[in-house]
């Protein structure tokens, strides 16, 4: 029934495909950044212009008509015959193989190949870059291929039903497409070298034992259901996308969910009496408008504690009377202490780490300017640290300041409810809390001159604290009980600025980060971080999806996809995202805030949109021999008698 030389070759090559993908992906071929340990020194990123995304869509929507117009051969009889053509020199038997290319879906490699030929037309690159983005087309096609055949294959031995087989190849191919996307983008752009903090955490295996297995059932019941409603569909292409794509969204809500099971099953950290000394750390930066109301705030928290409270204020070189704003406030403390110090705006992370140095107290609290804290916030966070010696960061259920006056307001309130409220408080059961943020950071000072303080020169300087904690065996936690106020956007344009920051610090803090051959400690290192950043490298390919998609239902509408199934079908992949952030909302007494969800299309749109504008804004490499070979034969700046480059002198003993 089987050639056997065909299935060698086969297994051959579906192992070497594995190794180009993964091979890159320890970026130890990358010297984008000239600095070191905890000092980023990257070439500029570009701004975010309409332009460029103008372009993309352009691009987009042009690759995207091409394949809708493709009719003989179509781009799907195309893929089913090389996945047959590849059968066919393993299986003897052609009534199986056009069993099996009958069901095949090809609409994600098609998406997937697409946006790639998008992506290296639009991004500004040189045109050796270009041609190398392009060299991942053919590498997903084959990768791609080799799956559907090797899940007809297992079929076919265990004679397993076919019906199942499509969402289980267009499950493989979306992972698959994560580790191809994510290659692209390590060897594309210039991101922060590897991190050089140790990993010194031990003791992971109960984390990873109940992560794998909250995962593992989450998959299995969300699989079945998936299977299930394709099985209603009739075989519509288009619905049985959106399903497949609406499944990691209900994987990991289901996950959470079993996650929190076991964190009420266990132990619940409540207040101690004790009362140790605290500092408040605070970078500022032209902060006039709140720095009062967050000082007070800390005033206000420090007399519910009781004990020794003090506030180290870094002023970045402020123009708008921060300053004196600032000294004013504390010297009115009634119970907390403090002082202001000025800086140079050398930027936040060089004040942070200013303001640290003049600590000496155990347990340090970094909270951002623009904020305001509840009065039992020390004395809730405190008791964690006095609880568990292993904790090493505490953050707060943050969520923006009231009133709300604009739909973003309301439209952040349900993201931080859900996320602060339910989402990360459930991730520290296994202690896979990606970041702690700014908004409110309680940490051991020790830890944090440990790993040098703040990194300097990057965005997303708060994900780098929380991961370089981790690596040296520190736990993070967060309660709802600590509640932080924070400022948010009061328009589009602001929204912009802040998500764009957040992507590029996104993409850094991944790359500084990367569990590839870097050491994975724990879930938060092998699953979330990876995760996260599965849905933002993955933003531009559903934007791409989503223009196919509506091209395919207006130029070739049939019964089964037009126009209004397009729509049904969109709102249909909210429904995971919405229920259970009703529940949370609920929980919370935030239900005011459900009416406003119809916006949240809109708003999950715009944030996907920013997303995309810093992945096509991030630097790029340029197209150069491997550092070995740079390392070995001169340059023609050698020749002409210039200085030779850092990683040259390294290596020449210079």
């Amino acid at each position: 029934m089987y050639n056997v030389k065909g299935l060698v070759l086969l297994l051959i090559v579906a192992l070497v495909l594995g190794y180009l993908v993964l091979k890159p992906l320890n970026r130890r071929f990358d010297d984008s950044d000239q600095g070191s340990w905890n000092v980023v020194r990257l070439p500029p990123f570009k701004l975010p212009a309409l332009a460029r995304d103008s372009f993309f869509f352009a691009v987009a929507a042009l690759v995207n008509l091409a394949v809708v117009a493709i009719r003989s051969p179509s781009p799907t009889q195309i893929y089913r015959g090389l996945v047959t053509g590849v059968l066919s020199s393993v299986v003897r038997d052609p009534l199986a193989i056009a069993a099996y290319t009958s069901r095949v879906l090809p609409l994600l490699p098609l998406t997937v190949l697409g946006f790639v030929f998008t992506f290296a037309i639009a991004l500004p690159a040189t045109p050796g870059r270009r041609v190398m983005i392009l060299l991942h087309m053919p590498l997903f096609l084959a990768l791609s291929v080799v799956t559907d055949c090797g899940i007809a294959l297992v079929g076919i031995t265990a004679g397993l039903p076919i019906g199942p087989a499509p969402i289980v190849a267009m499950f493989l191919q979306y992972t698959l497409a994560f580790w191809m996307i994510l290659r692209m983008y390590f060897t594309t752009y210039q991101l922060p070298r590897v991190t050089q903090v140790p990993v010194l955490r031990r003791g992971d295996w109960r984390d990873n034992l109940v992560m794998i297995l909250c995962l593992g059932a989450s998959l299995g019941l969300v699989g079945g259901l998936a299977v299930w409603l394709i099985g209603l569909t009739g075989g519509n292409t288009l619905l049985d996308f959106f399903i497949v794509i609406s499944i990691r969204p209900a994987v990991i809500d289901l996950m959470s969910v079993l996650l929190g099971l076991t964190k009420l099953a266990g132990h619940r950290v409540e207040p101690s009496q004790e009362r140790p000394a605290l500092e408040v750390i605070v970078p500022a930066y032209n902060e006039a408008v709140g720095i009062q109301r967050l000082l007070r705030s800390i005033d206000r928290a420090a007399a519910e504690y009781g004990g020794p409270v003090r506030v180290i204020m870094c002023d970045d070189g402020s123009t708008d009377g921060t300053y004196e704003l600032a000294t004013e406030t504390i010297a009115s403390f009634s119970y907390a202490t403090g002082e202001v110090i000025p800086g140079e705006h050398a930027g936040k992370a060089r004040a942070l780490n200013l303001a640290l140095s003049r600590c000496t107290s155990d347990y340090v609290y970094r909270v951002d300017a623009d904020c305001a804290l509840e009065p039992k916030a020390f004395i809730y966070s405190i008791a964690y640290f006095l609880d568990d010696p292993r904790v090493g960061l505490v953050g707060a259920f943050t969520i923006p300041k009231e009133p709300y006056t604009t739909w973003i307001d309301r439209m952040r309130a349900i993201e931080q409810v859900f996320a602060f409220g339910f989402l990360r408080p459930t991730l520290c059961q296994v202690d896979a809390v990606p970041c702690i943020p700014g908004t409110f950071c309680g940490f051991r000072r020790e830890a944090g001159l440990a790993i040098g303080g703040f990194v300097d020169g990057m965005f997303g300087e708060d994900v780098d604290f929380t991961c370089a904690l981790a690596r040296l065996g520190w736990r993070a936690q967060i309660d709802p009980r600590i509640v932080s106020y924070e400022d948010v956007p009061r328009n589009v344009p602001e929204l912009r600025i802040q998500r764009f920051r957040w992507g590029l610090g996104g993409l850094m803090s991944f790359g500084r980060f990367t569990p590839f051959g870097n050491g994975a400690p724990g879930p938060r290192f092998w699953f979330q971080i990876p995760k996260g950043n599965l849905g933002r490298l993955f933003v531009p390919a559903h934007f791409f999806f989503l223009v196919l998609s509506l091209e395919y239902c207006i130029f070739d509408a049939g019964a089964h996809h037009n126009f209004l199934r397009f729509l049904f079908a969109l709102a249909l992949t909210q429904l995971p995202a919405m229920v259970p952030r009703l529940l949370v909302m609920a929980y919370f007494r935030r239900l005011s805030l459900v009416p406003w969800l119809l916006l949240w299309v809109v708003f999950a749109t715009l944030k996907r949109f920013f997303l995309l504008e810093a992945v096509l804004s991030c630097g790029v490499r340029p197209v150069r021999p491997p550092v070995a070979i740079r390392d070995r034969y001169p340059t023609w700046g050698a020749l002409l008698g210039q200085a030779p480059s850092p990683r040259q002198s390294e290596a020449t003993g210079a």
